[in-house]
């Protein structure tokens, strides 16, 4: 029986699915994904994490961010529709799926 994620893992699935919309969506400054915007500090974790775990690069250009390959993957496998997704997002068990496969992408660009 796998283990049910951590608040705080739980906390960081819903900053990463944050930060996944804004870089889909170009919606965000550099400093918002930093954690430079008060209230927002935890987006810059996030943002270290996906980078780390590979799913999303720095970009040249007005937005700082861009998915990788693997990114748009892992989107295309967990999340599918946005609308659909964030509609869910409430029910019991879809935040914590999601933070699951999240903690199974391995760290780096393979």
């Amino acid at each position: 029986m796998a283990k049910e994620p951590t608040r705080q893992e739980l906390e960081r699935a819903v900053q990463c699915l944050q930060v996944l919309r804004a870089v889909q969506k170009d919606a965000r400054t550099s400093g918002w994904y930093r954690g430079e915007v008060r209230g927002k500090e935890a987006i810059g974790a996030a943002t270290t994490y996906l980078e780390r775990k590979g799913l999303i690069q720095p970009a040249v250009g007005p937005q700082p961010f861009r998915l990788t390959k693997k990114g748009k993957e892992f989107i295309a496998t967990q999340i599918k529709d946005w609308d659909t997704f964030v509609a869910k997002i409430n029910r019991q068990g879809t935040l914590e799926k999601f933070a699951k496969a999240l903690g199974r992408v391995p760290e780096g660009n393979k």
